[in-house]
């Protein structure tokens, strides 16, 4: 929905709008935790759906001002989270359980801890981290989840939050660098809140698709580090004012750049966060119609959803090849790695593999990144052009 038919935010509209559906997702969450209570939990999310709709497509958290409209964006896909995961948890036929807790011990160290009784305190506890950790970290709903070996101290909470703190102050100017250097490549064009295309129409065809697929590489790179900027800045949160565990904050990515199969790209490497809904919404439906094709393409069908409605949130539409498109088509990539291990007996490896991967990945991401782009994602503001350091040592680029 464009910016200027939403409302602006201010205390009634986070009271009215924002904060039911949140309440409604967090009953939910309760509700799941416990036996026999699925026609409760069927009865309440039409209402929760409803209010997330609401919320998604009432409230302008942009100010009016057009750079900071992604703002929206992330309210979309967030309330779109919100959704999918009550769908899941609506339906569901077993209560969730936790396997295991963690509480620190003396001196601040972590220690595990099996589930104690099922009193309402600790049932509130549990509802909050599964309402708000996406991986579900020691609960039975994620068997099979990757999760990457941890790189930092985790001797106490002290050194594992300073760590992330240098982690965030660094990655910070990298991320501005990053997106500073694919706004230079459009000035006037894609770096614009109007958009414009990657594809340079009046260079020879190799050199336009060379350049757009380095423009595709870049933003692969601001999209890398924006989501570890932002799970540092969460981490810390959970460290020092939630007083949770370490070993509750694993690293998000695992090296992706490391994959050598599409399929440990997406599986492992790449970040797990909504790995269960699009299970629960796309694989297990079309897998028991389909086979594992059918649940391939129901997983990455689900991601191209979500992708969808958050560019829709940009206020501009949407973009179905952009989005949907290049998600099939790494549905369809990791059908193909299945196919050769048929044919062959051998699994997409090595260097070889490596390779495969990164042309199919940096390939088709030309039509997600284009997406981005001619929707005017690039002219967004993160960081005020004043305290930029590139804006200061090259100039600003203009984005109107």
């Amino acid at each position: 929905m464009p910016m200027h038919s939403r409302e602006e935010l201010d205390f009634l509209s986070v009271l009215l709008v924002i904060i039911p559906p949140v309440i409604g997702y967090y009953v939910l969450s309760v509700l799941v935790c416990l036996p026999g209570t699925r026609t409760w939990r069927n009865g309440l999310m039409p209402i929760v759906l409803f209010l997330a709709y609401r919320a998604a497509t009432t409230v302008d958290l942009s100010f009016a001002n057009e750079r900071m409209v992604y703002l929206n964006k992330g309210l979309v896909l967030a309330m779109s989270i919100l959704s999918f995961r009550s769908i899941v948890w609506a339906q569901s036929k077993k209560s969730y359980r936790r396997l295991q807790r963690v509480k620190h011990g003396p001196e601040g160290t972590p220690s595990e801890s099996r589930p104690a009784s099922n009193d309402w305190r600790q049932l509130q506890l549990d509802a909050s981290d599964l309402a708000f950790g996406l991986r579900g970290i020691g609960w039975n709903w994620s068997q099979g989840l990757h999760i990457p070996p941890e790189k930092r101290s985790t001797s106490s909470d002290r050194s594992f939050a300073f760590w992330t703190l240098a982690s965030l102050v660094t990655r910070i100017p990298v991320f501005d660098l990053l997106h500073y250097s694919v706004q230079r490549f459009g000035p006037g064009t894609f770096a614009t809140t109007s958009g414009g295309s990657i594809f340079d129409q009046s260079v020879p065809p190799l050199i336009r698709y060379s350049r757009s697929t380095f423009l595709s590489l870049l933003s692969g790179l601001v999209v890398y580090c924006a989501i570890e900027i932002a799970y540092d800045f969460c981490t810390l949160i959970g460290i020092v004012v939630l007083r949770q565990s370490p070993t509750q904050w694993p690293p998000i990515f695992d090296e992706p750049w490391r994959a050598d199969s599409l399929s440990e790209f997406w599986a492992k490497r790449w970040h797990q966060l909504f790995r269960h809904f699009f299970i629960g919404l796309g694989w297990i439906p079309l897998y028991h119609v389909f086979g594992r094709i059918g649940g391939v393409f129901g997983a990455f069908l689900v991601s191209g959803i979500l992708h969808y409605v958050g560019l829709w949130g940009l206020g501009s539409g949407s973009d179905v090849l952009g989005m949907i498109g290049f998600f099939m088509l790494m549905g369809a990539g990791v059908i193909l790695e299945g196919f050769w291990k048929s044919f062959t007996g051998y699994k997409v490896e090595g260097w070889l593999g490596r390779i495969w991967t990164t042309a199919w990945l940096l390939g088709w991401s030309n039509l997600l990144v284009d997406a981005w782009a001619r929707k005017g994602l690039m002219g967004s503001l993160f960081i005020p052009d004043s305290r930029r350091l590139p804006v200061q040592l090259f100039g600003v680029i203009p984005t109107q």
